[in-house]
C-alpha cells in the first residue's frame, strides 16, 4: 500500500503573483505644458486625462500601464519624491528636494490633490506627530514646502520626480496582461533579427 505524500512549503519557488515596485519618472513641469498642449488642440478639458501612449511618452516606469489599465488595485499607499529646480527674477537658483509618503491607501488622484469633496468623497485624515489632520494632497504639500522655503519671486523651472507603491497584480490575466503590454509600449518586447 503506497502512502500519498503531502507536500511542503518550498521557500525557493517563486510565488506565483509576487508584490512588486511600482515607479513613475517624470518630470512635472515639461508634462504639465504637454498635456496643456494636448488638451488646447484637441478640445478636451481638465477633467479628460490623455491617451495611454501621449503618458507613456511623457513619463517612464510601470505604474502607468498598471493603473490605466486597472491591473492593481485603485488604493495604494504612495511615495512621492522630486527635486525642485527653481530661478529667481534676479538670476538667484534655488535647488530643493521634497519626499512624503502616505501610510495609508487612497487613490492616485486623492494622493495627488487630496478627496474631492464636491463628488462626495470623505476627508482623508493623517496623523503626524499624534495630531490628526486633514490631507490636502502631495501637490498641495510640495507647493507649501517650496513657498515655506523660498522667496518670493522664485519660478519652478524644473522638478523631475518619482512615485512608488508596492503592490501585486490583481491575478494572473492581469500579469499577462501586464507583461504584455509592457513589451509592446516600452519597446522592450523581443528583437527580431534582420
Amino acid at each position: 500500500m503506497s502512502r500519498k505524500r503531502s507536500k511542503k512549503y518550498n521557500p525557493n519557488k517563486p510565488a506565483l503573483n509576487p508584490v512588486r515596485k511600482f515607479q513613475l519618472f517624470g518630470e512635472a513641469i515639461e508634462e504639465n505644458r504637454t498635456i496643456d498642449i494636448w488638451q488646447y488642440s484637441n478640445g478636451k478639458s481638465e477633467a479628460d486625462a490623455p491617451d495611454l501612449d501621449l503618458v507613456l511618452k511623457m513619463t517612464k516606469g510601470n505604474l502607468v500601464i498598471a493603473m490605466r489599465q486597472n491591473l492593481i488595485e485603485k488604493e495604494q499607499s504612495f511615495h512621492f519624491a522630486c527635486e525642485v529646480h527653481a530661478e529667481h527674477e534676479d538670476g538667484r537658483k534655488v535647488f530643493l528636494e521634497y519626499e512624503y509618503a502616505v501610510p495609508q491607501p487612497m487613490t492616485y488622484s486623492q494622493f495627488l490633490c487630496g478627496a474631492d469633496v464636491e463628488a462626495g468623497e470623505d476627508h482623508i485624515y493623517m496623523v503626524e506627530s499624534g495630531v490628526k489632520t486633514r490631507f490636502p494632497g502631495v501637490n498641495k504639500l510640495m507647493t507649501d514646502y517650496f513657498m515655506e522655503h523660498t522667496d518670493p519671486g522664485f519660478t519652478i523651472v524644473k522638478q523631475p520626480y518619482v512615485v512608488t507603491c508596492f503592490s501585486a497584480l490583481r491575478n494572473l490575466e492581469c500579469q499577462r496582461l501586464f507583461k504584455s503590454t509592457q513589451l509592446m509600449t516600452l519597446g522592450c518586447g523581443l528583437g527580431v533579427a534582420a
